[in-house]
This record gives structure tokens, C-alpha cells and sequence, in this order.
């Protein structure tokens, strides 16, 4: 059942991504890999800021937009109980971030969680960046 959650998770964060793409040729974040290396860039570039900003920086904060976007489409419409299964509740629900975060801070959680996770960075994005905010305490 697990699986298929993630699936679909990933389906509905495809499609949000891919009507906010541009249509030039650019980056794509497929594995933990990438998704680790374009946050990188923007937790570097948050360091010491240059003039333009980074590429890889810009698709580090896309990619975690379309993924808290694609939490709020679930819980919103309702969707959640149809991908958890009645009575098992959305595991997002009580995602906390302990208070306002910054682009920049979730890219050096994503970073952190991919140098302790290498295994992650073989897989999916998904996968690591689940992994890096599922580990909060409930609320």
C-alpha cells in the first residue's frame, strides 16, 4: 500500500511540476542524486550570495515548491483518505516545520539528509525528500 501512495503522490507532484515548466530545455530532477546536488547549489548560494542566482538554485526551490504543493492539493480536496485508505489518516497532516523556513534552510535539510542517507541519493527525489521531512515529531 505504501508504494502505491508514494506513486500517486509522485503522479499529482509530475503533473503540478510539469504545467509550471518551461518549454526550453533545462535540468530535471529524477534522483535523490540531483535533488541533492541543485539544493547544494542554493544552500551555497545562500552563504555567500552572487549575482544571478544559480540555475540549479532556482530548480532546488521548484522542486520543493511543487512538493509542499502537491501535500496541500491532497489535503484540501480531500484526496488523502482515498490514497492512505479510510481510517489510516494522511501521514502529512501534521507536518511540522517548527516555525516560518526559508528556501535555503529546507535545502540544507535536504543536503543533510542525503549525506546521511547515500542511499537516497541512488533513488527517486521523492524519496529523499520524504525522507528528510517525515522524520518531525507529530504535532
Amino acid at each position: 500500500m505504501r508504494s502505491s501512495n508514494g506513486r500517486v503522490l509522485a503522479l499529482i507532484f509530475c503533473i503540478i511540476a510539469a504545467t509550471a515548466a518551461p518549454a526550453e530545455a533545462r535540468m530535471r530532477i529524477e534522483t535523490g542524486r540531483d535533488l541533492h546536488t541543485a539544493c547544494t547549489v542554493l544552500a551555497e548560494n545562500a552563504l555567500n550570495p552572487q549575482k544571478p542566482t544559480p540555475a540549479k538554485a532556482h530548480y532546488c526551490r521548484q522542486y520543493i515548491a511543487g512538493y509542499f504543493e502537491s501535500l496541500r492539493h491532497i489535503r484540501q480536496n480531500g484526496t488523502s483518505e482515498s490514497i492512505y485508505g479510510p481510517g489510516n489518516g494522511d501521514p502529512y497532516a501534521c507536518l511540522n516545520l517548527n516555525g516560518p523556513r526559508s528556501y535555503d534552510q529546507l535545502a540544507a535539510q535536504i543536503v543533510r539528509t542525503g549525506d546521511w542517507n547515500p542511499p537516497l541519493l541512488d533513488g527517486e527525489a521523492l524519496l529523499l525528500i520524504q525522507k528528510t521531512f517525515s522524520d518531525n515529531p507529530p504535532c
